[in-house]
């Protein structure tokens, strides 16, 4: 009798490891992933940042950019690209590491938008700057709300954030 019931339970798991699987897999192509990028001797070393989000199209495509108290920037490309870029900007003293997150949706019209008005706003260090921006545009993009525990970014450094306050995200990596 035990041996029955084990050889049900492993037949039946091993019927469903491969849907079990493919579903992880197709679940995870279609979810969102942001990235933060630190770049730590910014702003008299109290840090600057910027930001990523991925195209919903599934393809290897990201936006990426940054703001600067005197500037812009945005660009397009695979994530490689997206690295490289990030890795060989002069911008505050140069990008070293990033922290990335899933999520639940993928808003890239939303995210775009964000990025839109908030290129188009005068630059304000204490609540309308680099950090700012790129939450703003975090939010926009994960319209399922999984973002909206983040906090504002206004009235603290952006090293500090980008090492405390990201909480669920990863590990930093260098770049």
């Amino acid at each position: 009798m035990a041996l029955a019931a084990l050889a049900a339970t492993v037949t039946t798991g091993v019927a469903f490891a491969p849907s079990a699987t493919a579903d992880a897999r197709s679940t995870r192509a279609t979810t969102g992933r942001v990235c933060m990028f630190d770049a730590p001797k910014g702003a008299l070393s109290l840090g600057h940042v910027g930001w990523a989000f991925r195209w919903s199209d599934g393809s290897d495509t990201w936006d990426y950019g940054a703001t600067l108290a005197n500037s812009n920037w945005e660009k397009h490309g695979t994530e490689q690209q997206m690295l490289h870029d990030f890795a060989t900007a002069n911008d505050s003293g140069g990008y070293q590491s990033y922290r990335c997150k899933d999520t639940a949706a993928d808003d890239q019209s939303a995210a775009e938008s964000t990025v839109t008005a908030g290129f188009a706003r005068s630059y304000n260090l204490v609540d309308d700057n680099c950090l700012t921006r790129s939450i703003e545009i975090f939010k926009a993009y994960d319209g399922s709300g999984g973002l909206n525990s983040l906090p504002d970014g206004k009235f603290v450094f952006p090293n500090a954030y980008f090492n405390y306050d990201l909480s669920g995200w990863d590990t930093s990596k260098t770049l």
